[in-house]
């Protein structure tokens, strides 16, 4: 079995992510052959040359057309910003390459339709990233819905709350760009509807609701500037199988936080309490 050449275009955080991955195949596998780190791509020539001795890469380039067409490389990874996603992946797929496409697939229908009919014509493999229904708990619990374990599933509700922008005072960035995308919806609720596929089949209709909690958002060089996409999306949906289902997702929640003061104020009140004692 030969290894595989990697090329990475991307180093933010689902860059590392994926750069992590790679470098756990062998010791997570062990009957596969080390994957080659052959080549990274940054927008900048001094970035990515740094991110690649960070990462394990042997080369790197500030052309990602230059990685796509790299003969050592035969499997690309894409964790760009969501409006790069459907070129890069397919270049990668005409000049044979695999593709590990981080998700959202693509910012719209057409570009999304182009990329599976680029997938379904080509003998390279192409995957996105929906990781959490390669968990074997969600796997085992398709398991039991298709066996009829628990009894016809007639609703299912999920709520998905982030706070990564959940500050008013976070300055504007790409996420906030209607060219990334329609918001939660597709930039972490496309996970929500990755599970819902697998637990429960194909989705018949669906009506849905977003709201910016935040208008604008302050610019690092001054002023601000209005927020494009919606970080709040709530969603009715029916299946194919009539059963129905809801989905609630925020990416401005202040859960993890609040989650963590909670956590903090028991602390200190234990800690009071046993010093009293």
């Amino acid at each position: 079995m030969r290894a595989l050449g990697v090329g990475l275009i991307g180093t933010g955080y689902m860059g590392k992510c994926h750069a992590l991955a790679w470098n756990a195949v062998a010791p997570v596998f062990g009957d596969v052959p080390r994957p080659r780190l052959a080549m990274l791509c940054e927008v900048d020539l001094a970035l990515a040359t740094r991110r690649a001795g960070e990462f394990g890469f042997a080369r790197a380039t500030a052309d990602w057309r230059a990685l796509v067409a790299d003969p050592e490389i035969d499997v690309v990874s894409i964790t760009t910003p969501n409006a790069f996603h459907a070129e890069m992946a397919l270049a990668a797929l005409e000049a044979g390459k695999h593709v590990w496409c981080e998700k959202p697939m693509a910012t719209s229908l057409a570009d999304a339709q182009a990329m599976a009919k680029a997938a379904a014509t080509t003998r390279s493999v192409a995957a996105l990233g929906y990781n959490y229904i390669q968990n074997p708990a969600i796997r085992l619990a398709a398991k039991l819905i298709a066996e009829g374990a628990i009894g016809r599933v007639s609703h299912a509700r999920i709520e998905m709350d982030e706070d990564f922008m959940a500050d008013p005072a976070a300055p504007f960035s790409w996420k906030s760009q209607a060219a990334s995308g329609h918001g939660a919806l597709d930039d972490f609720g496309v996970h929500a509807f990755s599970l819902l596929t697998l637990l429960l089949g194909e989705t018949r209709a669906v009506m849905a609701d977003m709201a910016k909690p935040y208008h604008e958002r302050p610019l690092a060089e001054g002023g601000t500037r209005a927020v494009e996409t919606h970080d709040v999306a709530s969603l009715l949906l029916r299946f194919a199988s009539g059963a129905s289902g809801l989905v609630a997702l925020n990416r401005s929640a202040w859960v993890a936080r609040a989650a963590s003061r909670c956590r903090s104020s028991e602390r200190a009140a234990r800690s009071a309490s046993i010093r009293s004692a």
